[in-house]
């Protein structure tokens, strides 16, 4: 138990840009088959051995326990953001300790050598893949307002989800967000950790209270000293005599209240002007990803639902205005659940980290830690699925689908998540040598999966939340009719709360889109500006 306290820091460089599973719940079953295959190998060798049978079984039962609930329902295991931090965080850190613990026993030859073998062939997480699970909880904590003792417990936005975390995985949660420097998130995970602690069997014992008293010292270096006179409080309230030397430590706790002493990290990494996530704009966006900021009555009054006659021969379309100025609608049941399956079922061996076009333009493209998916790109030409995805947006638009980028098949995984951003280029981009296609008129997004709770499409300034649902195609325009950006088209993949979120995107180009989109004498861009450098 020791070493699993024990966590060093880490030193961390680039944040959650390689990490090859928490960016897509996809990746997750291979690490559920590590873990399996890892269960059989400790078992194994627990059967050989009696001195650490005991204290080993114990956590063996504990993981088993949980991977037999999660077998009755593997993708809602999965999709859960606390069981997936817990299932890489016992891949990261737990099993070393096990390790550790083996190798102080003379019999643990055989368990070493095909622990060495299963590293070298099975599926693990990276240090990457740690971080950015634990940032992907903070990032849909603070999204959605959630509650840490509810998160801690499985309880997303008031519903049981899954598995609770232990003391154990909320100090490491704590410790890596500390060494993150994520001081405000620190604090609450490491009072989870305690808090947890205490309440266990073995909360009141001496090596648990010394490891309180140690969790002291993190308190007073972040300058969150009420938090710290809690725990002192609470240690000599079940060891007065043994731990006298606290005694000083609160009243100089109890001073430092009393003079609102702001001193600590937490007082000295206040973010700086011009940081993006402190702006206006993005707690708009977290406002409408959670539903707290919406659309005027009077807007709303002015939409409607029709049916859109198709120019191929299927059904009517299905169409739901969102938004006259812009234009944004949605089409519902336009892909069938076959066909979505399908089309996912044909992505999940290709896709890798989605990236995000670099300063400069040039075409050349980089991972980043405001967009969290996997993507894999597709001609339309591939096969049935994804003509008729062509076929459908063409006919529902009329663009020239000739000069559309290839399909983006992703998948959304732990938080996944893409900031606000505009899918038009800006008027400095360099265009990559030979596309002579133009930018970005118009946007589709297939929802190829239901999502039970967030990741919805944020349109900040509109104000606009769309939830996507399996089978239906949002669409709108993102340059105005003079061929200059609409600035309004802004818009945000919210965090995914519970659930797998897959979509398909269709990007149109403007080449030879004049006879279906004509511009006017005069430029009429001048409504969007005030949104291109919004504070």
């Amino acid at each position: 138990m020791s070493a699993v306290i024990s966590v060093l820091f880490f030193v961390l460089h680039i944040l959650s840009c390689r990490g090859e599973f928490f960016s897509s719940t996809s990746g997750l079953e291979k690490l559920f088959k590590t873990e399996i295959l890892l269960l059989e190998e400790l078992q194994n060798y627990v059967n050989e051995i009696n001195q650490h049978a005991l204290a080993l079984q114990s956590e063996i039962d504990a993981i088993r326990m949980e991977h037999l609930s999660a077998a009755e329902n593997i993708d809602d295991y999965l999709n859960n953001p606390v069981n997936a931090f817990r299932l890489i965080k016992r891949l990261h850190s737990d099993w070393e300790t096990f390790e550790s613990s083996v190798s102080t026993d003379t019999s643990r030859e055989n368990f070493i050598e095909n622990m060495v073998g299963h590293k070298a062939n099975l599926s693990f997480p990276s240090q990457d893949d740690f971080v950015g699970s634990a940032i992907a909880l903070t990032r849909l904590q603070q999204t959605y307002q959630l509650d840490v003792a509810e998160l801690a417990s499985g309880i997303l936005n008031g519903v049981k989800y899954g598995t609770a975390m232990s003391w154990q995985d909320c100090f490491v949660l704590g410790q890596h967000l500390y060494a993150l420097r994520d001081f405000n998130h620190t604090v609450p995970w490491l009072q989870q950790s305690m808090q947890l602690l205490g309440e266990q069997s073995y909360g009141q014992e001496s090596a648990s209270l010394d490891f309180m008293e140690a969790v002291v010292d993190y308190h007073r270096e972040m300058g969150a000293h009420e938090t710290a006179l809690g725990l002192v409080n609470h240690v000599l309230s079940i060891e007065p005599e043994h731990r006298s030397h606290l005694l000083e430590t609160r009243q100089q706790l109890e001073e430092l209240i009393t003079d609102g002493d702001k001193n600590g990290l937490l007082h000295m990494t206040a973010r700086r002007p011009g940081d993006y996530h402190a702006s206006r704009e993005f707690k708009m966006y977290e406002q409408v990803c959670r539903g707290d900021l919406n659309p005027s009555p009077a807007k709303l009054r002015e939409l409607r639902c029709r049916f859109r006659r198709s120019r191929l021969g299927y059904a009517p379309f299905k169409l739901e205005e969102l938004s006259h100025e812009p234009l944004v609608f949605q089409v519902h049941q336009v892909v069938s659940s076959k066909s979505a399956e399908f089309i996912k079922k044909m992505a999940r061996p290709k896709i890798k980290r989605s990236t995000v076009y670099s300063i400069g333009g040039g075409g050349g493209s980089q991972a980043a830690a405001f967009r969290t998916s996997q993507g894999a790109s597709f001609n339309y030409s591939r096969n049935a699925a994804t003509k008729i995805l062509s076929r459908h947006v063409g006919d529902l638009s009329s663009l020239d689908m000739n000069f559309a980028e290839e399909l983006q098949v992703a998948n959304y995984g732990i938080g996944g998540h893409y900031e606000p951003h505009w899918d038009s280029f800006p008027e400095n981009h360099i265009y990559d040598e030979g596309d002579d296609r133009g930018n970005r008129i118009a946007t589709g997004i297939y929802y190829l999966s239901d999502v039970e709770a967030g990741g919805g499409t944020a349109f900040p300034f509109l104000p606009l939340l769309v939830t996507p649902e399996k089978g239906s195609l949002l669409f709108w325009y993102n340059l105005h009719e003079s061929g200059d950006q609409d600035y309004r088209t802004k818009h945000a993949a919210c965090p995914v709360l519970q659930g797998s979120k897959w979509i398909a995107n269709v990007w149109i180009r403007e080449r030879n889109q004049h006879n279906v989109r004509p511009c006017g004498l005069q430029r009429n861009h001048e409504i969007s500006v005030p949104f291109r450098d919004f504070d």
